[in-house]
């Protein structure tokens, strides 16, 4: 069956209870089903989603712990600063091990 010439029929046939199995080149690929039956698949989500937002809040809990016992000093890099200074230098350090010796002095330029 062309999908593309009768998707509105398929979609109603699926809406209505009916399991489409698509197919390419004569192998399946996957099952059109309605919104019920999907989330019939499914029947621990609401348990999975409050333990992923659980564990978010735990990690939001963590890095509130962890400023507290180790404030930004004066001085030190931010956190984006030390993402930035990790990426740019990454590719020296690999420059050294693979060539054994550090790449040249870069000239200046405009900062990002």
């Amino acid at each position: 069956m062309d999908m593309r010439k009768k998707l509105g029929a398929i979609l109603d046939a699926a809406s209505a209870g009916e399991r489409i199995l698509i197919e390419r080149d004569q192998k399946p690929l996957a099952y059109l089903v309605s919104v019920e039956d999907g989330q019939s698949l499914d029947p621990d989500r609401e348990a999975r989603i409050k333990r992923q937002l659980d564990a978010l809040d735990a990690l939001v809990a963590m890095g509130k712990e962890y400023r507290k016992e180790h404030p930004w000093q004066e001085g030190e890099l931010t956190g984006t600063e030390m993402i930035r200074w990790d990426r740019d230098h990454r590719d020296e350090e690999k420059f050294e091990r693979i060539f054994g010796h550090p790449l040249p002095p870069r000239k200046p330029g405009p900062t990002r």
